[in-house]
């Protein structure tokens, strides 16, 4: 045994709840610091046993114990590896339930950090699938529980803002169980996201709101209730994209109520990323013949024409252009949703390489 596996070998016996603090802290300490180099995380995740009793301390009474050691997770989890060993640890099978119930304690002094860890656990589909399936087999938290604490804001006691809770439950909606489990019309919770697509105080919380938004609308055999006044999404998705620009009468009064009459002040979603999920959420309604027809009703196109006029991003400027042509002309074709559509390879290929010509050419001035 070398010196270094004999140190980490002491330092483990120092990591358990029964330990003094400032040896479970120093411990921890150093532990951390391994993970700064690729070599130090690897002799950690080498074997289960050191995983495991780093991730045993989040249960640990002292909250400084425990945030460092969710912090050793956190840039551990960066390697997708180590996030499947985190979520099939044997001498843990708890771990995701107790991260989980962290999130919900009001009183969390670590809550923050946790949704960080989460955040990394549920980047990749496959993590994400297990994650829901076994959010949804328990009957402790449950995605209901996520999305109200996410809706309020101020809801930790000891000032976590949980912002990194929204990208979380976007990665979660990669999933079509988690997505239908939202969509729930009985449980009220996607209307919860709506206000969201606008939250100023934090990007990473209105960009995870919008992205759980997009994800959702994929699921087109929901999209008649999601434009209905029950669910009434379309306002939520145009305004961020709306400017300050003014409009004759008759155009401005076929507009959603939201949208009439901004302020001069009015400012775009800044983010184009945020912009391009908005675009998408939106590309996704119209694929549907009700959709198309309700957009040209409210006349999104407007909202959509200026923006095309302000937008930057050429990518996003080829997107807001696919929306347009679809709401402008109604495409040929016996099928009321476009996703049923089938277009063959050949094809596809050509219409790839057109957009990708469109991208990559230089600006014209």
């Amino acid at each position: 045994m070398t010196d270094q596996e004999n140190i980490e070998q002491e330092l483990l016996s120092f990591l358990n709840v029964d330990a003094r603090d400032d040896l479970k802290s120093t411990a921890l300490s150093y532990f951390l610091g391994l993970t700064a180099s690729a070599e130090g995380s690897k002799f950690i995740t080498s074997t289960d046993r050191c995983l495991e009793t780093v991730a045993k301390m989040i249960c640990d009474k002292n909250p400084s114990v425990i945030e460092n050691a969710l912090l050793t997770l956190v840039n551990l989890s960066s390697d997708m590896q180590v996030c499947v060993k985190l979520l099939n640890l044997d001498g843990y099978p708890h771990l995701l339930l107790d991260l989980l119930r962290k999130v919900i304690d009001r009183d969390s002094d670590n809550a923050d950090t946790t949704c960080l860890l989460l955040n990394n656990l549920s980047r990749m589909t496959s993590c994400a699938g297990t994650i829901v399936t076994r959010i949804l087999e328990n009957s402790d938290v449950g995605l209901p529980e996520l999305v109200q604490v996410f809706s309020i804001q101020a809801y930790n006691t000891k000032g976590a803002t949980l912002h990194f809770l929204g990208p979380f439950l976007a990665n979660l909606t990669q999933v079509g169980e988690a997505r239908s489990h939202l969509l729930d019309k009985s449980r009220g919770l996607i209307q919860k996201l709506l206000p969201f697509t606008q939250f100023v105080v934090s990007e990473v919380r209105r960009r995870g709101a919008v992205a759980i938004l997009k994800n959702c609308c994929f699921n087109d055999e929901y999209h008649r209730w999601l434009l209905s006044d029950e669910v009434d999404i379309l306002p939520h998705l145009l305004l961020p994209l709306a400017g300050p620009e003014e409009f004759d009468e008759d155009e401005m009064n076929k507009l959603p109520d939201d949208l009439q009459y901004l302020e001069p002040s009015k400012e775009r979603e800044p983010l184009a990323d945020v912009r391009k999920m908005l675009i998408e959420a939106l590309s996704q309604l119209c694929a549907t013949k009700y959709g198309r027809k309700l957009f040209q009703e409210k006349n999104a196109y407007i909202i959509l024409r200026e923006l095309h006029k302000w937008e930057d991003t050429k990518e996003n400027k080829l997107a807001i252009e696919n929306v347009v042509a679809v709401l402008l002309e109604e495409p040929t074709t016996e099928h009321s949703n476009l996703k049923e559509v089938e277009v063959d390879e050949a094809h596809q290929k050509m219409f790839d390489n057109v957009n990708k010509e469109y991208l990559t050419q230089g600006d014209i001035d």
